[in-house]
């Protein structure tokens, strides 16, 4: 079963601004994508310049499919979140 790993780095001073946001849009994610669950994660420190990286992790009952990818890249969009975000699928070891 895939999960989706998305990562992004912030400013230390953003921190505030960008968290509300960006729990609005999981939060919409899951009542869009019935069996669709959401963690926001980020790096115990930052960068000596002020750089957080943030980690959003998506998983699904019958796994994360392109098309709930493609959703997630379309809405982040909409909701105005960095625009550098990397999207990763990881799957358990087999």
């Amino acid at each position: 079963m895939q999960t989706l790993f998305v990562y992004y780095k912030l400013p230390v001073h953003e921190h505030a601004q960008w968290r509300p946001r960006v729990e609005a849009f999981q939060n919409e994610l899951k009542q869009k994508w019935s069996g669709l669950s959401a963690e926001l994660m980020q790096r115990p420190e930052a960068t000596p310049d002020g750089i957080e990286t943030w980690m959003e992790i998506y998983r699904h009952t019958e796994g994360v499919t392109q098309d709930i990818m493609d959703s997630i890249a379309a809405m982040a969009s909409l909701h105005g979140l960095p625009p550098k975000r990397m999207a990763e699928f990881f799957i358990p070891l087999r």
